[in-house]
């Protein structure tokens, strides 16, 4: 292995529109909602997770994704529990 390869081993760069495997469940902010539909944005990515409470803008939320389509960087997930309300 070069000394390069040894240096940069582990490195990944960021991206503006990670993806996401059904399964995963992440913990990110509840950003905004459309009626009863809430929205979470990782970068320019957007999870929705329907029938949620809109009070919940701003709270900090566990979910599982359920759907994720990479080309247009929108998916779908379902609500775990709420880590932090929203102040």
């Amino acid at each position: 292995m070069s000394l390069w390869n040894k240096l940069t081993a582990g490195l990944h760069l960021r991206t503006a529109t990670p993806t996401y495997e059904p399964g995963e469940e992440l913990v990110a902010f509840v950003t905004g909602a459309e009626g009863s539909t809430l929205l979470v944005r990782i970068g320019d990515s957007v999870i929705e997770l329907p029938d949620g409470d809109p009070a919940l803008v701003d709270a900090t939320v566990r979910f599982e994704v359920e759907s994720f389509d990479a080309g247009t960087h929108r998916g779908r997930g379902r609500l775990l529990e709420v880590v932090e309300e929203a102040e």
